[in-house]
């Protein structure tokens, strides 16, 4: 079995890439509205991040993982289904109400028919706004993006939440059964062709394909809290690689690309990149991470060298792919290398190395606790980004060089470090303001209304 103080570091450092995937994902795609694009070649974003949205996959992926991990010392019967969903929904709605309410204050104050948002402008233009906002502020799936559209992935989440709150009734041996049944169910629906690209309703919210990653999560979560890991050394730098892979190889979305594509490119390796990781955490190997990240580090940097988008030809992405993946191997294997002749011939400066990458590895972790907070925040941190790049469009012949679009990398790095240090900012300021002070509330609130149940740590 795995030890019960786990804490699973790793997952949440995981959950940091995930949620800056994202952020350079949108910071890509503002600035092509931004500077054109004419000037996406150039962009220092492109390349992998032009697929970034795949930190959406591997957030379902943890979200599944993390509901059986929290689970495995749950009390029985519907005493734990019941702190199980209390302790879901007050993670969830404190930091998006939070969120949805600033989103819809910015419609509300900045001239709402003028409002740059098409399902903000249909509801007032019927005049239903009124419901519009509800259903976003509770997440139900409607015909449009919530007010803050990001909150489509939670809509996502809080179904699984409820279905797996009932699995929970059932015994725990059966658990691997019911997840069995409900893929079937979910890749039947697919065969049936009732699912749909996008929810719009409850019925596609059920049936869609996303589903499966949560799936994928939690049946890589019942192997490791049964203790069964092994190779995953080996598993994290194999699931790194053809996760970074995928990213470079990904085209144009499809309506297929956004049901099964995905699912397929990303949920299945992000499974055996969190299978591999939690396993190295378990066996105390976390220097592993070492050669991973330099693989996958070599193997990204390798790909946007060439200059490719997600336009660009399949084969010429193919052939970029290859060519980075090969680098990145060697890069694992030079770092290997070095580390067994480092242990061999200068023990003390491997030692002496430890530090650093130690505080490097807990910065990830850090970063992954405001990862909630980062994945949605940074929209509007970007926004600030892109309102301070106009108002150097008119600065002067001193901001000329700075301003998107303009000759050279300076303008590419000055967003990229802004955007960076902007999406931070707001995960540290919405963890601070919003999501700890609710978190310790309603931990308080827990214990008081389930003070007979065996509580499953948080992580």
């Amino acid at each position: 079995m795995a030890p019960p103080d786990m804490k699973l570091q790793s997952i949440q450092l995981l959950r940091g890439i995930a949620a800056l995937l994202v952020v350079f994902y949108h910071a890509w795609g503002l600035q092509l509205l931004t500077a054109g694009p004419e000037n996406s070649a150039s962009a220092l974003l492109g390349g992998i991040f032009a697929s970034g949205y795949a930190g959406v996959d591997l957030f379902f992926v943890i979200s599944g993982f993390i509901m059986v991990w929290v689970t495995r010392r749950a009390g029985p019967g519907m005493a734990g289904v019941g702190e199980f969903l209390f302790s879901r929904v007050t993670r969830i709605y404190p930091l998006w109400w939070a969120a949805a309410g600033l989103a819809a204050a910015y419609y509300i104050f900045l001239h709402v028919p003028d409002a740059n948002d098409p399902a903000w402008r249909a509801a007032i233009q019927d005049g239903s706004g009124h419901l519009f906002l509800l259903k976003s502020f509770f997440l139900v799936p409607q015909i449009d993006l919530p007010v803050l559209s990001l909150g489509w992935t939670l809509m996502h989440e809080m179904y699984f939440y409820l279905v797996f709150a009932g699995l929970l009734l059932l015994p725990r041996a059966a658990l691997p059964f019911a997840l069995l049944a409900w893929g079937i169910v979910i890749v039947g629906a697919s065969l049936a062709g009732l699912s749909q690209p996008y929810a719009v309703d409850l019925l596609t919210l059920a049936l869609h394909p996303l589903t499966m990653e949560f799936i994928f999560g939690a049946m890589i979560g019942l192997m490791v809290s049964s203790g069964f890991v092994a190779r995953s050394g080996f598993i994290t730098l194999g699931a790194a690689l053809w996760f970074t892979a995928n990213l470079c190889l990904q085209g144009e979305l499809t309506p297929y690309a956004y049901q099964w594509g995905r699912v397929l490119a990303f949920g299945i390796p992000g499974a055996l990149l969190i299978y591999g990781i939690a396993g190295l955490e378990h066996h105390g190997r976390l220097i592993w991470l070492v050669p991973v990240a330099a693989a996958v580090i070599v193997c990204a940097a390798v790909f946007q060298m060439h200059g490719l988008s997600p336009a660009s030809a399949a084969s010429l992405r193919g052939g970029a792919t290859l060519v980075a993946v090969a680098a990145g191997l060697v890069a694992a294997a030079g770092v290997l290398g070095l580390g067994w002749l480092g242990g061999q011939r200068a023990p003390g400066l491997m030692y002496r190395l430890r530090r650093p990458l130690e505080a490097l590895y807990t910065g990830g972790v850090h970063i992954g606790d405001w990862s909630y907070s980062i994945y949605l925040g940074h929209i509007f941190a970007i926004g600030g980004v892109i309102f301070a790049q106009r108002w150097l469009a008119g600065a002067g012949d001193w901001a000329a060089p700075f301003v998107l679009g303009s000759p050279g990398i300076a303008d590419d790095l000055l967003y990229i470090v802004a955007v960076f240090l902007g999406a931070l900012m707001a995960g540290w300021t919405g963890y601070m303001l919003v999501e700890r002070p609710a978190l310790t509330l309603f931990r308080i609130v827990r214990r008081r209304l389930f003070p007979d149940s065996r509580r499953a740590r948080e992580v």
